[in-house]
């Protein structure tokens, strides 16, 4: 079927509607990856789950078949299932339009580079690829995983029975300090009542919210996993350690344990993916059994009023 309509994010219901989109494009997609997982969206929309985003759909009764949002002013994420890629020259028109209201003069579009359908539609529509965006990778959970090694005095614990305010001080601590990679201005925003909201969206499991724990009982690293049943694919979102505790293998620690878990919940594939110029986090990735499957790229055009 074709979509009949087009509207944005207006609340909760809507969060199904895009997970159950997410779960059939890395389906349908695969090997290839998609833009989102279903935990993306929950990770992404929290902690206002009820309120309108700006994120639109184009569906045919509650099926979703498109879905774009702008990451930042003039930056677009987009994706569509393969039976209906007809609809992308309406949402990149309509982007365009978006962008030239909001006055930027150029419209940048990520693109997986190993998707070549794509890539040839977006050079159709004139646009060209510009730079590096991130670097994606995937993890075969049917072959042997790594077991999880901690240093001494160091444990891994999930976030059943958490308490509120030291979870969300764990990802504060890991995210207010990213000066090795060059963002030394960094804030985490996630608050105890942000993750008191992310703990009420569907697809979030304690048991899959992993801590590494000091001696000292601090809470050091710390990763979010998320299944997703119909794909049978898991997603990692996000993995972070505290700046006094990096270089220690933690963070590896705690993924391969998320990998076993997933596994566990019958996953066949772990993602996880981050920003091209992330090289502690590529290479924790890579050590931890991820391979590199593709990278995505930002296409761009000029932008000019009709």
């Amino acid at each position: 079927m074709v979509p009949t309509e087009t509207r944005t994010y207006s609340g909760r219901a809507d969060l199904l509607l895009l997970q159950n989109f997410a779960s059939a494009a890395l389906a349908s997609r695969f090997p290839l990856d998609a833009s989102w997982h279903p935990g993306d969206f929950s990770w992404q929309l929290m902690p206002d789950y009820d309120r309108p985003h700006r994120v639109r759909m184009w569906l045919e009764q509650d099926k979703v078949h498109a879905v774009a949002m702008f990451e930042a002013p003039g930056r677009l994420l987009l994706e569509i299932l393969p039976a209906s890629t007809t609809l992308l020259p309406e949402i990149v028109s309509r982007a365009e339009r978006a962008a030239l209201r909001a006055g930027q003069t150029e419209l940048f579009v990520r693109v997986f580079d190993g998707d070549q359908n794509r890539i040839a539609a977006f050079a159709k529509l004139g646009y060209a690829k510009s730079g590096p965006e991130g670097v994606i990778f995937r993890s075969d959970l049917s072959q042997p995983l790594p077991t999880p090694a901690l240093p001494p005095g160091f444990r891994i614990r999930d976030s059943i029975g958490i308490d509120a305010v030291r979870r969300a001080k764990a990802h504060r601590d890991a995210w207010d300090d990213l000066s090795e990679i060059g963002l030394p201005q960094a804030r985490s925003s996630f608050t105890t009542e942000v993750y008191d909201d992310l703990r009420k969206a569907p697809d979030y499991d304690a048991a899959l919210d992993l801590l590494v724990e000091a001696e000292n009982g601090e809470l050091v690293a710390n990763l979010i996993c998320w299944s997703d049943k119909a794909s049978q694919i898991g997603s990692l979102e996000p993995v972070g350690t505290h700046a006094r505790y990096r270089k220690r293998g933690l963070a590896r620690a705690a993924i391969a344990e998320g990998l076993h878990r997933l596994k566990q919940r019958g996953m066949i594939w772990g993602r996880v993916s981050t920003a091209h110029f992330n090289r502690p986090a590529i290479a924790a990735y890579a050590s931890a059994g991820f391979g590199r499957i593709d990278h995505a790229s930002w296409w761009s055009k000029t932008l000019r009023a009709s």
